[in-house]
């Protein structure tokens, strides 16, 4: 073979890699509008995925835990995983990367306190000052980093080791923080699912940055909000127009939102958004109009994740390929991605999918979700029929077409070195 002929074949060779590299990526993440299953992570998974996290630096940049305490790490868009801390007996219960600190990142289990990262979650240490604690949601403000523990509220300082916040007799579950102006400190708030204290429902302020905490009104027409006994998740909601962003607040009787600092809520239903047990809220970075919430519907199939494009006023469900939610997380591009956890009791099905919202009709995906177990097919009628399936699911696959040209690519180059051998014999 001449040597001109074959750089060119390697030329077309490494391109056509390239092609298919970049083809398998993108097959993964899916286009805008369509549900698309991640890469699998190494070990099997029968509990929940609690804790996930996107890098604001980079959207491709993806943390999830597992209850087995495992970390993982995505490069990719969730492609593909790979561990980079296993296992160790404390399942992994919230994520959060440092807005404040570059390349920080922490991890909160249950009942092995905080894990803290300090290049974008390649290696992890515990950290001194919150051990033997649960810890489920993380808020930064005025500089320090705060954790919501089953012990009240815990502050860490430039990094530093972690301390009593107040709140001691709260378990506390969630945390936000509302912007405040410059010569102000932020306000904090925080919400609990049990406290040992006389409070309708476990939530509290703090407008010296987590110094002093005082009871939050969370009370409307007929009592405590909803009938709420629990807050699951709080977020600073996006603003509408001109006015002040209200403090989002999901409960085990739905979603409310105040503007007024909790003299009044209201309950965010838009008649889609399911009535109980509010998992999961996140408004997008760079659309501020719009409102992310997830359910697991306590562990029924009235879960799901649903968007607002008008700060609240209205929700669209986004169809999710399993209704329950467990974990969410949001990246910073345009149009927004998602990373979203689900879990279906019924047979213990974990799964993570990636989603692009533009905007559109949501589409589920071309590998259907995982089903349940079923018996098998009566004698002889099984192998034709799964292989049937396997075929039609392979040709499904959205990677099936790089895939095939990877492979011609491949035949291109066995072709050319057959017709190099026969030249040089016939020589």
């Amino acid at each position: 073979m001449p040597l001109a002929l074959a750089r060119r074949v390697a030329s077309v060779l490494a391109a056509a890699c390239c092609v298919v590299a970049a083809g398998l990526t993108a097959a993964a993440a899916g286009p805008d509008n369509t549900w698309a299953p991640t890469g699998p992570f190494v070990e099997k998974l029968n509990s929940p995925v609690f804790a996930l996290a996107v890098d604001p630096a980079d959207g491709r940049r993806t943390l999830a835990g597992t209850a087995s305490g495992t970390i993982y790490l995505s490069a990719d868009g969730a492609a593909s995983w790979r561990a980079v801390r296993k296992g160790a007996g404390h399942a992994v219960l919230s994520l959060a990367f440092d807005p404040g600190r570059s390349g920080a990142v922490l991890a909160g289990t249950g009942g092995g306190g905080v894990l803290r990262s300090t290049d974008r979650g390649q290696t992890w240490q515990p950290q001194p000052g919150g051990e033997a604690r649960t810890v489920r949601a993380f808020a930064f403000a005025n500089g320090d980093a705060l954790a919501a523990s089953d012990q009240g509220v815990l502050r860490s300082h430039d990094g530093g080791a972690w301390e009593s916040a107040g709140l001691g007799q709260v378990r506390v579950s969630a945390l936000a923080v509302l912007p405040a102006s410059a010569a102000a400190r932020a306000t904090v708030v925080a919400g609990g699912d049990a406290t040992q204290g006389t409070e309708p429902l476990p939530l509290f302020r703090s407008t010296d940055g987590g110094q002093n905490w005082a009871a939050m009104p969370a009370t409307g027409q007929g009592g405590v909000v909803g009938g709420s006994s629990v807050v699951a998740a709080l977020a600073g909601g996006p603003a509408a127009g001109s006015g002040a962003r209200p403090l989002l607040m999901g409960t085990n009787t739905g979603l409310f939102a105040t503007r007024d600092g909790g003299a009044t809520w209201q309950q965010l239903a838009g008649g889609a958004v399911s009535a109980t047990d509010v998992t999961s809220l996140a408004v997008a970075p760079r659309r501020a109009d719009r409102l992310y919430v997830a359910s697991d519907g306590g562990g029924s199939a009235s879960g799901g994740l649903w968007v607002s494009s008008d700060a609240g006023g209205h929700f669209t469900s986004l169809a999710p390929p399993q209704p329950e939610v467990t974990a969410l997380a949001v990246t910073g591009d345009d149009p927004p991605g998602l990373v979203v956890a689900t879990f279906r009791p019924t047979d213990h099905t974990v799964a993570v999918w990636t989603y692009h919202d533009a905007g559109g009709k949501p589409q589920g995906p071309a590998t259907p979700a995982p089903g349940p177990k079923t018996a098998p097919a009566a004698h002889g009628t099984a192998p034709a029929a799964a292989g049937r399936a396997g075929v039609l699911d392979l040709l499904a696959r959205p990677e099936t077409p790089f895939l095939a040209l990877g492979a011609a690519a491949l035949a291109v180059v066995v072709l050319a070195g057959v017709a190099y051998v026969r030249r040089g014999r016939q020589l």
